[in-house]
């Protein structure tokens, strides 16, 4: 309760203002009129009990005694959120004026001014022997009712300064929110989609606590009002939570606080669905209890998050400072806010307005600390950058060293067995005699011939690659193998047949022919199994023979086994070996492919 000139409280000890209480919500001419003077009780402190009162609240005030102070223009009820409000000018025992029932809970055409609080225009000094009869009504929630009477000057040069105040909040909320949906959209990552989503919540919120929603969204839909408002603010804790639990990675790092989070938020979320279900039926001490509770539940939730922000500080977990302050901040702001909605500490524009306060400050902060993170983000991004930049150039490095010894063995191949087999045939055509049977001997030592330069081309993976793709390919080397030689081989593909970038391809391919080729050469094994599995984010290779094992004076033709553990160091994957003398061996590799890598 708080009457005021021009900004400035009236000594209500000097003056005749009266209040009263009624339990009814008829407010017509014939009840003004009949409220006789042991109805009224002199008000002489504006520390009126008006929490969770399901009355109604009169006041009277002589127009005379707010003249002293000075001569006004307007009245103003600042406070967007009465269910119900009537004013009458009254003289003795006659109505002199009376103005149309209005409130929150009636279209928004029923006030006189198209403001979010209730302003009537009332000459003072024409009225000066009258009294103002105000009732106004906010049952089982807590009642404010502040009667600010101005001078037309004053009152538009202060609308014009809250009109500033209230654009630069929602301007600075607005651009929080652009700000932080930016980060959201260029680096997708869910942590800025949250606390994008928190953002326009609270500024939703700060407009429905401004009356701005109820001005100009939905003036003809007052039911909701008392709704909207309590609702948006419960729902803000949602975004508020995941985006904690993302910011400090609470999943990874702590699996069962972030499981006991999971649980709040489902309990929070089921009180929250009661609460909207139940309060749709209009019944005002039901939605009084709901929003009573809400101001209890709210700070819980503050209290948890910032308990585990310091649990996450402790552990030296990165951000976690920000955390702490942020919603430490946040928490102590909130919690001065409550005690001033449950009338525990004074009414002033510090605790009336700490709610706004607090967001402001723990905005800037988490603000503050994703701007950091971001920057610390696109350096990591171009560190890892050059990293991968060297690790491609040693990948190409080793990659040029198996082309050149695979050059030197086609070399060999062609000098020892192409080159070889034509001069063996130059010799064998130039002794024998052009009969039947010379002919087909010729054609023979030619079929041969054919034959192994197919073989050959078969061993140069980049055009088997193009042609068949890895999976052919592979089939293609082992049945080939199977077909000309002693061992059994076994070929087995796992999930379904994906096909990355022909630079993994041929490192694939490589791996696989020089693994077999040491078995052919080295293994005097029966049997042998080849398994490969190839998804998005993992290569797995899995070779294992029957035969005598890894001897110790094994040649490292090809590759080599030392070439493939190198570059699997490279491709920072895994390789594991196990041989047993005379009983066989197997190798395993496993290993990421980087989607961004141009080897």
């Amino acid at each position: 309760m708080q009457i005021t000139y021009n900004g400035e409280p009236i000594n209500l000890y000097t003056t005749n203002v009266e209040y009263a209480f009624t339990p009814e919500n008829q407010y017509n001419n014939n009840q003004v009129l009949k409220k006789s003077e042991k109805f009224w009780k002199p008000l002489r402190t504006n520390k009126v009990d008006l929490l969770k009162t399901p009355n109604s609240f009169w006041l009277k005030i002589p127009i005379n005694d707010i003249l002293q102070t000075g001569a006004f223009d307007i009245m103003d009820v600042d406070n967007p959120h009465i269910n119900f409000l009537k004013c009458w000018i009254v003289y003795e025992d006659s109505i002199v004026k009376e103005y149309p029932l209005t409130g929150d809970n009636l279209p928004f055409n029923t006030r006189l001014l198209s403001t979010p609080s209730f302003v009537f225009e009332i000459n003072g000094k024409r009225y000066k022997d009258c009294s103002i009869v105000v009732v106004s009504d906010k049952k089982y929630t807590r009642l404010d009712v502040p009667i600010h009477f101005y001078s037309n000057n004053f009152y538009l040069t202060y609308t014009q300064k809250q009109n500033l105040i209230m654009g630069l909040f929602l301007g600075l909320g607005l651009f929080l929110f652009v700000f932080n949906t930016y980060l959201f959209v260029s680096l997708k990552q869910s942590l800025y989609m949250w606390y994008s989503i928190y953002l326009l919540i609270i500024i939703v919120y700060n407009c429905t606590d401004l009356g701005l929603l109820f001005t100009y969204i939905y003036p003809n839909l007052p039911k909701i009002n008392d709704i909207i408002r309590p609702s948006i603010f419960a729902v803000s804790s949602f975004p508020l939570m995941f985006f904690f639990n993302t910011l400090l990675n609470i999943k990874t790092r702590f699996p069962k606080l972030y499981k006991f989070n999971k649980i709040i938020l489902f309990l929070y979320f089921c009180l929250f669905i009661i609460a909207i279900s139940t309060s749709i039926s209009g019944n005002f001490k039901i939605q009084g209890f709901w929003v009573s509770l809400n101001r209890i539940v709210g700070p819980i939730m503050l209290v948890i998050v910032v308990v585990e922000s310091f649990y996450c500080l402790i552990k030296k977990v990165r951000f976690a400072i920000f955390s702490v302050l942020s919603f430490s901040i946040l928490f102590i702001f909130i919690f001065i806010y409550s005690l001033h909605q449950n009338s525990i500490i004074p009414h002033n524009y510090f605790t009336s307005t700490a709610n706004y306060t607090g967001i402001i400050l723990e905005a800037f902060i988490i603000t503050f600390s994703l701007a950091w993170r971001y920057k610390l983000y696109k350096q990591d991004s171009e560190r890892l950058l050059q990293e991968n930049i060297a690790q491609q150039n040693l990948i190409f490095k080793e990659i040029a060293a198996w082309q050149e010894k695979e050059m030197q063995r086609i070399s060999s191949l062609l000098h020892d067995t192409v080159g070889a087999n034509l001069g063996f045939l130059r010799l064998t055509t130039d002794n024998m005699p052009l009969t039947e049977a010379g002919k087909k001997q010729i054609a023979d030592h030619i079929t041969q011939l054919g034959n192994e330069v197919r073989n050959m081309s078969h061993s140069f993976s980049p055009i088997v690659l193009e042609d068949k793709g890895l999976y052919l390919a592979v089939e293609e080397l082992v049945r080939n193998i199977r077909n000309n030689s002693l061992i059994n081989v076994q070929f087995e593909w796992l999930g379904n047949k994906k096909e990355i970038s022909l630079q993994y391809q041929i490192i694939i391919y490589r791996i696989v022919q020089e693994l077999i080729q040491n078995i052919l050469k080295h293994a005097n094994a029966t049997n042998a199994f080849v398994q490969m599995l190839i998804e998005d984010d993992l290569v797995s290779i899995y070779v294992e023979d029957d035969g005598i094992g890894l001897p110790d004076d094994i040649s490292n033709n090809g590759i080599g086994l030392k070439s493939i553990e190198k570059l699997i160091t490279l491709l920072k994957g895994n390789i594991r070996t196990e041989s047993t003398i005379n009983e066989g061996f197997s190798v395993s590799i496993e290993f990421k492919p980087n989607k961004n890598e141009n080897i």
